[in-house]
């Protein structure tokens, strides 16, 4: 383990985040609901669901086990159906400055629509595999907590720097009178999203 390791592992990763994707769709539907709390604990639950991607993964880059196929489609599958659930209900909710402040979805259950969003991406899987292997160092034969928590504080930091800057741009948004379409916009990213991840599975 060595700090320019470290250095590089969260360059990638940063670069991969700042990727408009499910992870800013969500910030962008949660900010316009709730504000810049909303889009905040939303990057919680998506930071959380990465570390457990990071720390799986590289569990099985040194060789602990192998994805069953059968499980791989069940995690696809499974991804698409989340994410077209997630966007369907944020498309039907009304934001923020159109409702009871009392009813604003509650800041534990907005990051677990983070978690969950970040848990039904198993393409993190595949990217941190991709990713691990080339700074994990070869004899490194089995992982040990020092090693998990150094590698995987390298992806949370590098993540929270690329989702922050979405946090703060939807928030100056909502605050600008476009709360609405933002809402909207990103709530229909997460259904083409969901829909894309199940017609490729048919296909």
């Amino acid at each position: 383990m060595s700090l320019e390791i470290w250095i590089a592992l969260a360059a990638a990763n940063f670069i991969a985040s700042l990727v408009p994707g499910q992870n800013a769709a969500l910030i962008g539907s949660s900010t316009a609901r709730s504000g810049l709390p909303g889009g905040s604990f939303a990057m919680v639950g998506i930071l959380a669901a990465e570390l457990i991607w990071s720390v799986a993964a590289l569990v099985i880059a040194l060789g602990a086990r192998e994805l069953s196929p059968t499980l791989w489609t069940e995690l696809q599958i499974g991804s698409g159906i989340v994410l077209l659930a997630l966007g369907l209900h944020t498309l039907r909710a009304a934001p923020v400055d159109a409702i009871d402040v009392g009813r604003a979805p509650r800041r534990a259950r907005v990051a677990a629509h983070g978690l969950w969003i970040g848990l039904a991406n198993p393409m993190a899987l595949v990217f941190f595999l991709s990713l691990f292997p080339a700074f994990v160092p070869v004899n490194a034969t089995a992982p040990d907590l020092g090693m998990l928590v150094f590698y995987a504080s390298a992806v949370v930091a590098s993540s929270a720097a690329g989702l922050v800057p979405y946090v703060i741009a939807s928030n100056a948004l909502a605050k600008g009178g476009l709360a609405v379409p933002l809402q909207i916009s990103c709530s229909g990213m997460l259904v083409l999203l969901g829909g894309l991840v199940l017609l490729r599975l048919t296909l």
